[in-house]
């Protein structure tokens, strides 16, 4: 895709996005201070018109949800950003999708994807990673944060312009079984378009944004458990995937 049509189309997306100009974010919660969560990634999928959240974790990966997955070459990253009406295609880092090769779209498991991105990035005051649990067991603190640009309300039709957060508590749902899901449930938490933002427990990202759904006029939002997968992450990560295997069939560095 030339760069004048992925311009166009990003400049398309972020005016047609509804809400009009007065957005404030995930559902509750506040605005953030500014470049206080330089980890934060803001992802467009260009070609099908939406977006998603990331995290960074190193020079070379982001993580997010793997149902934020577009076609191949379509997503690009913006890193460094509070107000995503500042962004332009011109600061876009282009990256190859990996999601979790047994990440099922009707269910949601292994809702996990890692984005290479195409060059490295250089760590400064509004770009830099947030730590990952360090072994499958750690514990996980019942206080955490989530952050994101998505809606403020639960029909999904108000989307944020400045990064805003909540604070969440972890409960044990009904459904949060799946032993890579932990849930939180209220009147406030991520809404749609916050997708695969992190869960940030202890300064430490403990989840990923994976789905909500209405209960009792509460929230219950299910994030993907990120000690669970450490062993395919850190695999992932350390051992890039050589030719043309199923993880690289997204690559465009």
């Amino acid at each position: 895709m030339s760069l004048l049509l992925c311009l166009g189309a990003l400049v398309l997306l972020l005016n047609t996005v509804p809400g009009g100009s007065m957005r404030h974010g995930i559902i509750g919660g506040n605005v953030s201070v500014p470049h206080s969560h330089p980890f934060m990634v803001y992802i467009v999928d260009l070609n099908k018109g939406k977006t998603c959240d990331g995290f960074l974790v190193s020079e070379n990966y982001v993580i997010t949800a793997a149902h934020c997955n577009g076609f191949p070459y379509s997503l690009v990253a913006f890193l460094g950003f509070h107000n995503t009406s500042k962004i332009h295609i011109n600061y876009s880092v282009s990256v190859s999708a990996i999601p979790h090769p047994k990440y099922n779209n009707e269910t949601y498991e292994n809702d996990i994807m890692l984005l290479k991105l195409c060059k490295p990035v250089v760590f400064s005051d509004t770009v830099k990673p947030v730590a990952l649990p360090t072994c499958k067991n750690e514990k996980i603190p019942k206080k955490c944060t989530v952050m994101g640009w998505g809606s403020i309300d639960f029909n999904g039709r108000n989307s944020s312009k400045v990064l805003k957060e909540v604070n969440v508590t972890l409960s044990k749902a009904n459904d949060c079984t799946a032993p890579d899901m932990i849930c939180t449930e209220g009147k406030t938490g991520p809404g749609k378009g916050d997708s695969g933002g992190p869960l940030v427990c202890g300064n430490v990202a403990h989840g990923i944004v994976s789905s909500n759904y209405a209960f009792n006029n509460e929230i219950v939002s299910r994030y993907v458990r990120i000690t669970y997968h450490l062993p395919w992450i850190k695999s992932t990560m350390n051992k890039p995937p050589k030719g043309r295997g199923r993880a690289d069939l997204h690559s465009k560095c």
